[in-house]
């Protein structure tokens, strides 16, 4: 004997195993229970939402015995809808049976009175297919019901039914189950058939089936059939094509930092496991959202794919304006993924062009003109040639500070300077420019742990973000920004939490030993010197270097 599917095994038996649907079915139940069931219903929806399930539970219900517990399964008329055999209610599907003499034949039966329930009910199940006669027969007897008739009918599409005959119904919009509700719902069952399935298996099946609870059940079908009961996240990646959420983030910085051989070489790894681009580049998208929601909200609760850490890393190495452009330009990417010959080159063309452009330009004052609009300038300005040399990389070295060192940094710290500087998370709110925007983020995920009359030590949110703050040349710019924005003109130091904590129980024991060491020698950055623009870099800064032309 076949195996029975999942969804079938378990479709809802009554009301209150739907999932999702909520103000459905209590309109329905309320309806049941007090006796006001209409003659017409209409259910539209996507698929596998319960539009079936819910109208095989009305017919049920308006034919139940107990009414204040209908259905209750019990009695006779349950039993007989539950087992296919109840002779008042027909399914019809009209995918198969559009034509008008279907139609006919099915008002004529409905004439007859019902065989052994109170109502005849009949099920129209893809009734956007009927044809043009076939949706003008039914439209007549939607008009002039015959007595203790209820037609309930279902579809994907009703922009395609009549007006008249949608005007003529109850109508009842199924949305798509949400993703948590599923996910439970997959959990509940695995544990009943004595199958294991990981959470975030069960949320990745549950995002795979796009909020359609029959999709998802066939899906996990399809994966216990592959794992013999034992589904992992690894198992369904396999199976679909699909990609981890820190594959996503690794190539996302790969992309920040411009390494083209390192993005290329990811991209040709992902096409030879077969990963589905399409659903990669779409979750390319989520995680770009999500840090830009985290950037602005600075808000962990409102990210659904990324951790904390994983935004807080993201955004050190970008800012939330390029990860918005970045998204808009994957979604307009989207249909060329499902047009091209090689999804992989077309997405590898995609992250290229990312890594070109730069950041966007939102400066409407430094917007480029149109050549035919404005004549270039040609502006005399004597000077002599010079060949400019590239200006060198600067080096990037970071610092990881160790037990002793941090030590020798807190014994020049006190509570006072501490709540002193306690203020600069309030003058940040006042900070305003976008130039500004990857201190503050970065500051944003940290927090005072100690200062002093030259330091600020800062707890950081990862090692990611203690990395980027002790970088020789983003720690020179903070330095800067701290002092000129925030006021305060300290030496920047940033640690993890777990080092902090081991450092503090170090300097408790030596304090109370008296062998504390000397304090940590603290020079500030040098003061920057402005260099005076020459005659030729006002010119070009005033009118831009494309409208001028050097003589």
């Amino acid at each position: 004997m076949a195996k029975i599917a999942l969804y079938q095994k378990y479709r809802s038996a009554d009301f209150d195993e739907v999932v999702g649907q909520e103000y459905i079915v209590r309109s329905i139940q309320n309806a049941v229970r007090e006796g006001k069931v209409g003659h017409a219903y209409l259910f539209c929806g996507p698929r596998g939402t319960g539009k079936t399930t819910m109208a095989r539970l009305l017919a049920k219900a308006v034919n139940c015995e107990n009414p204040e517990k209908a259905p209750c399964g019990t009695c006779e008329n349950c039993i007989a809808a539950l087992n296919g055999t109840h002779p008042d209610i027909i399914e019809i599907n009209a995918a198969n049976e559009t034509h008008v003499e279907d139609i006919r034949d099915l008002i004529e039966r409905s004439r007859l009175a019902p065989m052994q329930g109170k109502h005849k009910i009949y099920i129209v199940d893809e009734v956007h297919q009927l044809s043009s006669a076939a949706s003008s027969a039914l439209l007549k007897t939607l008009e002039e019901p015959p007595e203790n008739v209820i037609f309930i009918l279902a579809t994907t599409d009703p922009q395609k039914l009549l007006p008249t005959i949608i005007s003529r119904c109850q109508r009842f919009d199924f949305s798509k189950v949400r993703t948590d509700q599923i996910k439970d719902h997959l959990l509940h069952i695995a544990e009943k058939e004595g199958m294991y399935c990981d959470e975030e298996a069960a949320e990745m099946i549950a995002v795979l089936s796009d909020g359609g609870m029959r999709d998802a059940l066939s899906i996990m079908d399809q994966c216990a059939a592959y794992t013999s009961d034992h589904i992992t996240v690894e198992d369904i990646d396999r199976i679909y094509g699909l990609s981890t959420v820190e594959e996503k983030t690794d190539l996302l910085k790969e992309i920040f930092q411009k390494d083209y051989e390192g993005v290329i070489g990811r991209i040709r790894s992902y096409e030879s496991k077969g990963i589905d681009m399409q659903r990669f580049n779409d979750g390319l998208i989520q995680i770009l959202k999500e840090c830009v929601i985290y950037a602005v909200t600075h808000k962990s609760s409102l990210l659904k794919n990324l951790k904390q850490e994983q935004a807080q890393e993201l955004l050190t190495l970008s800012t939330e304006k390029t990860c918005m452009h970045m998204a808009e330009k994957l979604l307009e990417t989207k249909e060329k993924l499902k047009t091209a010959t090689s999804a992989a080159a077309c997405f590898e063309i995609i992250c290229l062009s990312l890594m070109t452009e730069g950041e966007p330009d939102v400066s409407y004052a430094s917007a480029p003109v149109p050549d035919k609009q404005v004549k270039k300038a040609e502006i005399p300005v004597r000077t002599e040639e010079k060949k400019e040399e590239p200006a060198p990389e600067p080096v990037r070295e970071t610092k990881e500070y160790d037990v002793e060192e941090i030590i020798r940094l807190l014994v020049q710290c006190t509570k006072a300077d501490k709540a002193d500087d306690e203020i600069y998370i309030r003058r940040m709110d006042y900070v305003t420019g976008i130039e500004n925007r990857k201190y503050t983020a970065v500051l944003n995920d940290t927090k005072i742990a100690a200062s002093g009359k030259d330091c600020l030590i800062l707890i950081a949110g990862s090692s990611a973000v203690a990395n980027r703050i002790n970088e020789e040349a983003f720690n020179r710019e903070l330095y800067r920004f701290m002092r000129e924005q925030l006021k305060i003109d300290k030496m920047v130091f940033a640690i993890t939490k777990e080092a902090f904590t081991a450092a503090s129980r170090e300097f408790a024991a030596r304090m109370k030993a008296g062998t504390l060491p000397e304090k940590k020698p603290i020079e500030r950055y040098p003061e920057e010197t402005v260099k005076e623009m020459t005659s030729e870099e006002k010119v070009l800064a005033l009118f831009g270097k494309d409208s001028v032309e050097i003589l």
